[in-house]
């Protein structure tokens, strides 16, 4: 293999990708918490505004650590997953009884203004084109609503930055607004978090208003 896969990032390669989290979904649950805590999972549910009554798309589900706390806000029978790896998913099914779709984010299979609210977390590293992703998801919401997405954040450190780079991307928060402004997106907001003081701006979490 020649050194051209990390001009992108191996893994934003969905194939790829697809490989990786069939091995990965095994131990997944046990690392993440290291660099995406229960309180930073709380500030993404509570940047999309959810009430009970809302019908929500988690766009990239995983083994549904998200899925916990957008449940809790809004109730199972409300919230649609969707995910491109059934490996995960099937993580994710030992713990819930998910309304699953298979899919993909760049072309999510739902109609235009169809959901009162869209979250991702920890997907669009994975996204070859997150300006799509980041459209789909404005499509796919009600006029009024919100969606939120938490992605990981551009290290400072040259070699550091150099290495994540070459596995998935890595925005910087100039990026993401860049990407909610173009796809329409409004009142746009935007922190930077991380599960502890060492690694306090380690994600990015942006909101917008379509």
């Amino acid at each position: 293999m020649g050194w051209g896969w990390i001009d992108m990032g191996y893994l934003e390669d969905k194939k790829r990708a697809r490989t990786f989290y069939r091995y990965f979904s095994k131990i997944y649950d046990y690392i993440n918490p290291i660099f995406y805590s229960k309180e930073m999972r709380d500030k993404v549910v509570e940047m999309g505004r959810l009430t009970r009554d809302m019908r929500v798309v988690e766009v990239g589900c995983g083994t549904g650590f998200t899925s916990e706390g957008i449940i809790k806000a809004i109730g199972i029978e409300n919230l649609v997953a969707l995910d491109q790896s059934i490996h995960m998913y099937k993580k994710a099914k030992e713990k819930f009884h998910l309304n699953f779709v298979w899919g993909d984010a760049e072309n999510l299979p739902f109609k235009d203004d169809m959901f009162d609210g869209a979250i991702s977390a920890g997907s669009i590293e994975y996204w070859p084109n997150p300006q799509k992703g980041i459209e789909e998801m404005y499509r796919v919401i009600k006029p009024g609503s919100w969606a939120v997405i938490i992605g990981p954040n551009k290290p400072k450190n040259t070699f550091f930055r150099w290495m994540a780079e070459s596995i998935m991307l890595f925005p910087t928060v100039e990026e993401y607004v860049t990407w909610y402004e173009q796809a329409g997106f409004k009142d746009i907001e935007v922190v930077e978090i991380g599960p502890n003081r060492l690694w306090k701006r380690l994600a990015v979490i942006v909101a917008g208003k379509k």
